[in-house]
């Protein structure tokens, strides 16, 4: 006779999805304790930075400070204390995170957020009757809001917020607040206007992200006509398909033609996402359709190529500036197309490298072209400006006998450059560039270069008669004009380090 393990009168498909949906929502509650513990340590972390004996040991060398010395003061006014100590804390917390600084600024400013201005959603993450999403969706939704009415409508949206998902939340609560909200709707959406602007986000797989941050009815009009363009496109493609003489067996237009063509540029039928994406392409990068007259302003791309898959010869990827590593094919592609180019010649044997000693401060022309090259990126803690749009620092100042070598020299966005100068941050170049940060509090980060191969270069050895080089391209531009830009020389005026 047969037996059964389950227990008398209990569901035995419940018990086992309860196995681990129970386990499940207690681990929940214990990450949303995390994230209010993370909170509470961050909003402390600001608080110290308001302690007078913590501001006065977080200044830096009166004269490297840049407040008694006017090279480095032409880096912009010197931080005052309270910016000074804002950005050390954000420093500190960006190197233990392992996030930008900018990034780590922003979470210790929304911590304090949620510590003082919303205790009872700080308080429910604690005990974990709220998520971090939640949270999340509530420091976005007051962000601006008058301190003064927080507390109450704080007290109207928290039962909603314990028993709604963080997107249904967000819509109920925002249409209390549209209620209790003492400005005017029209005067916040004057004052929203002014903050519009556009924002790259890099993705995997040689993809990105560009977003707008537009007026509500400007963006779903964009898209509204984007989609329109989209049908278009897909009925134009029917229509060739069908017209007399036409291949019945086309999925759409020949490869050539950039309306009918796929993702890959082949005939290969698109979806409407698709179709939609390559309009907002077409539009934003010649001004029109494909099926317009003319062309607009071309946008400038700074691109890294090995010789050897400029060549065909090798798989190595390229590199975009500003964004990483990009497929063989599209690096030929834009070569072919480049307005010009910026070569550097390396070979890995020669064991050349660039110094100017003390013979002069600034680096010459092809020295920063090497730099950019090496660096690519802001050497900060977690920082990702790119190198071209930052600044060239002597690790060991000039003042104190450094030497105007490439191993000495790093970038810096002028924010990472200032921290390094004004604050007792202090900063040690290693081989290659890696740049290691020593923090207030004793930490030491690396910030190695994105470039790690042993890039060299000397117009005395390097000599393309004789030696395989390896070729390191800038596709370049200006974007006004369309003509090349040159390295020919320097930028006028003193040094600002």
């Amino acid at each position: 006779m047969a037996t059964s393990d389950a227990t008398p009168g209990v569901d035995p498909i419940a018990a086992a999805i309860s196995a681990v949906i129970d386990p499940l929502i207690t681990n929940e509650k214990a990450l949303a304790a995390c994230y209010a513990q993370r909170t509470r340590l961050l909003a402390e972390l600001d608080r110290l930075g308001h302690d007078p004996r913590i501001i006065a040991g977080l200044c830096g060398d009166p004269v490297e400070s840049g407040r008694n010395d006017p090279d480095t003061g032409a880096h912009g006014p010197a931080w005052d204390d309270e910016e000074l100590a804002r950005r050390c804390m954000a420093a500190e917390a960006a190197g233990a995170l392992r996030v930008k600084a900018s990034t780590a600024g922003i979470m210790v400013f929304n911590a304090v957020r949620l510590t003082d201005q919303l205790p009872q959603f700080h308080a429910a993450l604690a005990r974990g009757s709220i998520t971090w999403g939640h949270a999340l969706k509530m420091l976005d939704l007051t962000d601006g809001v008058p301190e003064e009415i927080l507390p109450a409508f704080e007290t109207k949206v928290l039962p909603a917020a314990e028993k709604l998902t963080s997107t249904q939340f967000v819509r109920v609560a925002g249409r209390i607040l549209e209620r209790m909200h003492p400005v005017p709707l029209q005067t916040r959406a004057d004052a929203g206007f002014v903050t519009r602007r556009l924002v790259l986000h890099p993705d995997a797989d040689g993809m990105a992200w560009l977003n707008a941050y537009l007026k509500a009815e400007d963006a779903q009009a964009i898209y509204d006509r984007l989609s329109r363009i989209a049908t278009t496109l897909d009925t134009d493609t029917s229509a060739e398909a069908s017209a007399p003489g036409a291949d019945p067996t086309s999925t759409g237009p020949s490869s050539t033609d950039p309306i009918g063509s796929g993702p890959t540029g082949t005939a290969e039928p698109r979806t409407k996402d698709q179709r939609r994406a390559d309009a907002y392409r077409d539009l934003l990068l010649d001004g029109v359709g494909p099926a317009g007259l003319g062309h607009g302003i071309r946008g400038t791309v700074h691109l890294t190529v090995p010789a050897l898959t400029l060549l065909g010869r090798s798989d190595e990827p390229a590199i975009l500036e500003g964004y990483g590593p990009i497929d063989p094919e599209t690096a030929r592609r834009i070569a072919g197309t480049a307005t010009s180019w910026s070569r550097i010649l390396t070979h890995p044997e020669t064991g050349c490298r660039l110094s100017m000693g003390r013979e002069q401060y600034t680096p010459p022309a092809d020295m920063r072209r090497y730099l950019d090259a090496r660096d690519r990126t802001c050497q900060g803690i977690g920082c990702t400006r790119r190198a071209t749009l930052s600044e060239i620092d002597h690790t060991r100042p000039w003042n104190t006998g450094g030497p105007t070598d490439v191993d000495n020299l790093v970038h810096l966005c002028t924010p990472c450059h200032r921290l390094k100068h004004q604050s007792s941050f202090t900063t040690n170049q290693g081989p290659g560039g890696a740049l290691t940060w020593t923090t207030p509090a004793g930490r030491k980060y690396t910030s190695a270069p994105a470039n790690t191969d042993p890039i060299t270069y000397d117009p005395a050895t390097c000599d393309p008669a004789t030696h395989d080089p390896a070729i390191l391209g800038t596709a370049t531009n200006d974007p006004a004009t369309n003509t090349p830009t040159t390295y020919d020389s320097p930028p006028p005026g003193p040094p600002p380090f």
